[in-house]
C-alpha cells in the first residue's frame, strides 16, 4: 500500500468492502460498474491522489450501498481533491514523506494496539528518552533531531489531549527489553513514572511481556494496529523499519495481526504489577 491521505485510504476501504460484500472479484465488479479493473483496483488501494466524487458515489449506488455510506464516500472523495491533503510537508520539513501518512492515521484513529520489541513507543516517551534515541543516530543533524522531538511531542498532544470522552482506546505491549535497555539511564525513573501516569487513564492500557515468559507469538517483530470510525469499521496494520513504513489493510493480513496481538496478551502483565516486582 502507498502512503495516501486518510481520505484516500477510507475511500478505497469502503469500495473494497462493498465489492467483497457482494462476493465480486475486481474484474467482475469492474464489468458491473462499467470501468476497467486496473482503475478500480488502483482506487481501492488508494493509488489515486485525487478521487472523483461522482464516480465513487455512482459505484456505491450500483453496489446497493446505503445513503449513509454514499454520503460518507462523497465527503471523503471531496477531501482527496483538496491540495496537500496530508498537510505535513509545511510542518515537518525533514521528516520522511513516508511518515506523513502515519501522522494523519494515528491522529484520527479511535483505537491503537501496539506491540514494541525494542523501543518504548513514541506516544509514551519522555523528552530525554527521545533525545537519547536521536543521539544514537550519527547521520541525524541537530536540526533534524530537534524537529523529530517536536514531532513526537505534537503526536502526544494530538492523541492524549483530545476532548473528554474522545480519547482513543490504546493498548501498548512492551517487551521487557524496552525497559531493561534503559535501566541505567539517568531518565529511567522519570520514564517509568510517565508510563505509570499514562496507564491510569481509563482508555489506556500498558502491559509488559517479561523475558522469562520465553517465546511468544509477536517475536517476528513490532507492529501497530489502528482502527477508525465509519463504514466497515476499517483497520490498518502498520509496520516500520529502517527502510520506511508499510501499511497493510487487506482483511486477511489485518485479521492475522489481530490474532497475533490477542494471543500475545496471554503472556503479559500490567505495568503496575511488573514494576511492583522490579528491584529498585
Amino acid at each position: 500500500m502507498p502512503t495516501p491521505s486518510l481520505a484516500q485510504w477510507r475511500v478505497g476501504m469502503i469500495l473494497r468492502g462493498l465489492r467483497e460484500d457482494r462476493g465480486l472479484s475486481i474484474r467482475a465488479a469492474a464489468n458491473m460498474l462499467g470501468t476497467n479493473s486496473t482503475r478500480l483496483d488502483r482506487i481501492e488501494k488508494a493509488g489515486n491522489q485525487k478521487v472523483d466524487p461522482g464516480t465513487v458515489t455512482g459505484w456505491a449506488f450500483v453496489y446497493g450501498a446505503s445513503e449513509q455510506v454514499i454520503n460518507e464516500l462523497n465527503a471523503l472523495a471531496m477531501r482527496t481533491r483538496e491540495t496537500d491533503a496530508n498537510g505535513w510537508e509545511n510542518v515537518f520539513t525533514t521528516t520522511p514523506k513516508w511518515f506523513h501518512a502515519f501522522l494523519t492515521l494515528e491522529k484520527e484513529a479511535i483505537a491503537i494496539d501496539c506491540y514494541e520489541a525494542a523501543f518504548i513507543p513514541g506516544l509514551l516517551q519522555i523528552q530525554p528518552y527521545m533525545e537519547a534515541l536521536f543521539d544514537a543516530e550519527p547521520s541525524l543533524t541537530t536540526a533534524a533531531a530537534a524537529e523529530a522531538v517536536r514531532m513526537k511531542r505534537m503526536r502526544q498532544d494530538w492523541v492524549f489531549d483530545r476532548p473528554h470522552g474522545k480519547l482513543a482506546r490504546m493498548h501498548f505491549v512492551l517487551d521487557e527489553a524496552c525497559l531493561l535497555r534503559i535501566r541505567k539511564a539517568p531518565y529511567y525513573e522519570e520514564q517509568l513514572h510517565r508510563l505509570e501516569e499514562l496507564a491510569k487513564l481509563d482508555a489506556v492500557e500498558i502491559s509488559v511481556l517479561p523475558i522469562d515468559r520465553g517465546v511468544h507469538p509477536s517475536m517476528p517483530g513490532a507492529f501497530k494496529l489502528m482502527s477508525f470510525d465509519g463504514p466497515y469499521a476499517p483497520e490498518l496494520l502498520y509496520l516500520e523499519s529502517v527502510y520506511g513504513g508499510r501499511y497493510i489493510d487487506e482483511r486477511q493480513g489485518v485479521a492475522r495481526a489481530r490474532e497475533v496481538f490477542s494471543d500475545t496478551l496471554t503472556y503479559v502483565m500490567c505495568i503496575e504489577e511488573y514494576l511492583s516486582n522490579v528491584e529498585p
